[in-house]
Order: structure tokens, then C-alpha cells, then sequence
């Protein structure tokens, strides 16, 4: 019997060519996806992926497999999703931030309509814009970014979350604030250039600019591990990071300026319309507190 599962999982391996993105796109473990791969393989008795200095690269076999499969799957993939008994709503978000705000408003809907699968997108936030245009996502929960306007999205604001900078609190030294001058002599660690939150920062703070400070552009977990190590500044948002600044893992600086706090809410295209959706974004609408 053909598992859909199984061509699902190694479709977004082999386009992802990382176990790890192509787990967290598809919202389960790496160990999962590692032992689907194998499974399929054992099941078609041939190797489908080769290891590469830069991740997985597909086989002459896996290449001919995937092309021939690459279409089918997508078909069948909507063709569940329209007439399958378990309704779904293909949800884009950056899972860090969702987790922290909104993870247990998501926890309580899912258990409250067992029958409502969510599937959760991961990719950069641009191009979840470019699935929701299409109606390939149906929802996109994320930091209000000023420079995107569609006459066809609409953006629901729910709450606001706060950048702020900290560092190490083996390593804080500061007794004083920090001015923007001070800044221009540091490391800043920060989510890359794109990001939301980057942008904010140097639209904020006047005066600062990539060109008289030096930044390194990571990913938040990339951010955190790095700060366990040395005496460098981080821009995170706080609500990410709260439990660590109470257990004093962290610590928040104080500054001279004021970061410009930023919406938070979801992205909805005004075509895509239908009950299970419209209740979802109801029932998130209704869990704003500001």
C-alpha cells in the first residue's frame, strides 16, 4: 500500500536538503524524519539521499523519483485537505515567537476541535506571504511588517510584543545606560537584515546603522547559544526570553532610547473563507489583551 506520508516527508527533505528545516516545516521531530527516509527506502530497496558538506543532496534514482512524484503529491496533498473528514488550516508562522504568545490559545483550539488539523508552515516570512496571496496558507501569525501592503491581506492586530537588548548576566558590567554612542563600539547579535525586528531597531534608534556597528545575523537559538559564551549584546523580543531574564540567565539593559514596541497579530486573505477558519481567527481575535 502507497504511504502519502512517507512521499509527503521526502518531498520536503529533498527540497529543504536538511532534515533539520524540512522537521520543522512539517512540524515533527528530526528522529521522525530520519526513520520515514529510511523507511522508504528500505521499502523501495534503493538509497535516495547522499550526504554533502552542504546537507542532503538527492541521488540519480532519488532525482528521477522526485520528479515523478513532486506533482501527484501536491494534488493529492489538496484533494485531502478539500474532502478529507479532518478539515484543515494551513497556518504560517515563526513557531519561536507563537509558542511564547500564543501557544496555548493554539493548545486549547485544537482541543476543543479535534476534527481541525493544523498544519504549520515555517518558512521565511516572505514567503509565507507569497503562499497566502495564492490561498496555499490560509492564515499567517506574525509581527505586523509595515513595509508589506495586498489589497487582498489583511492584517489583525491581537497584541504587541517588545524588542529589547541583553546580555549574558555572567558578563553585564554596565552600571550605567547605554547610549546609542555606546552601541557603536559593540557586537550586536540580531536576527538577520529582513527581519521585522531588525528593521524596527534601526528605524527606532536615529542615528545607528549597520555601517557603525557591527552585527552578526542569526537565528534566535543561534543568538542564545552564542550569549552563553562571551560578553556580546543580543536584540531579542522579550516575550520570547522572559523565563530566562527570571531565572537571571539574562539580563535586560537599560538604555538611554526606547525600542518601538510592535503589533502582533495575523494576516488573513479576505477570499479565503471558510467556517473553520473564520471561527479560528474569531476565537484569536478574542484572546487580545491590549
Amino acid at each position: 500500500m502507497i504511504d502519502l506520508e512517507l512521499y509527503k516527508i521526502f518531498k520536503m527533505v529533498a527540497n529543504e536538503e536538511n532534515i533539520t528545516k524540512a522537521s520543522e516545516k512539517l512540524n515533527i521531530s528530526q528522529p521522525a524524519v530520519t526513520k520515514h527516509i529510511k523507511n522508504l527506502e528500505k521499502q523501495l530497496n534503493i538509497k535516495l539521499f547522499e550526504r554533502s558538506n552542504r546537507g542532503l543532496k538527492l541521488t540519480d534514482i532519488g532525482k528521477k523519483i522526485y520528479n515523478e512524484i513532486n506533482a501527484p503529491v501536491d494534488i493529492l496533498e489538496k484533494i485531502e485537505n478539500k474532502y478529507g473528514n479532518i478539515k484543515c488550516i494551513n497556518l504560517g508562522t515563526h513557531i519561536t515567537v507563537f509558542n511564547k504568545v500564543l501557544g496555548e490559545n493554539l493548545a486549547k483550539y485544537c482541543k476543543k476541535y479535534p476534527d481541525i488539523k493544523i498544519n504549520i508552515d515555517r518558512s521565511d516570512l516572505s514567503e509565507q506571504f507569497a503562499k497566502l496571496e495564492k490561498q496555499e496558507l490560509d492564515i499567517i501569525v506574525s509581527k505586523k511588517d509595515k513595509d508589506y501592503a495586498n489589497d487582498n491581506i489583511k492584517f489583525i492586530k491581537i497584541t504587541e510584543v517588545h524588542d529589547i537588548l541583553i546580555i549574558n548576566s555572567k558578563y553585564n558590567n554596565y552600571k550605567e545606560k547605554l547610549t546609542i554612542d555606546d552601541l557603536k563600539s559593540k557586537t550586536i547579535y540580531m536576527p538577520r537584515k529582513s527581519s521585522i525586528t531588525t528593521k524596527n531597531f534601526f528605524e527606532t534608534i536615529k542615528g545607528l546603522s549597520t555601517n557603525n556597528i557591527k552585527t552578526n545575523n542569526i537565528n534566535y537559538r543561534t543568538i542564545l547559544e552564542m550569549l552563553k559564551y562571551d560578553s556580546n549584546i543580543a536584540l531579542v523580543t522579550k516575550e520570547i526570553i522572559e523565563e530566562e531574564l527570571d531565572s537571571k540567565i539574562y539580563n535586560q539593559l537599560n538604555t538611554t532610547f526606547k525600542i518601538n514596541p510592535l503589533e502582533y497579530g495575523i494576516y488573513v486573505n479576505i477570499n479565503n473563507k471558510f467556517k473553520e477558519l473564520n471561527r479560528f481567527v474569531k476565537e484569536l481575535k478574542e484572546t487580545s489583551y491590549n
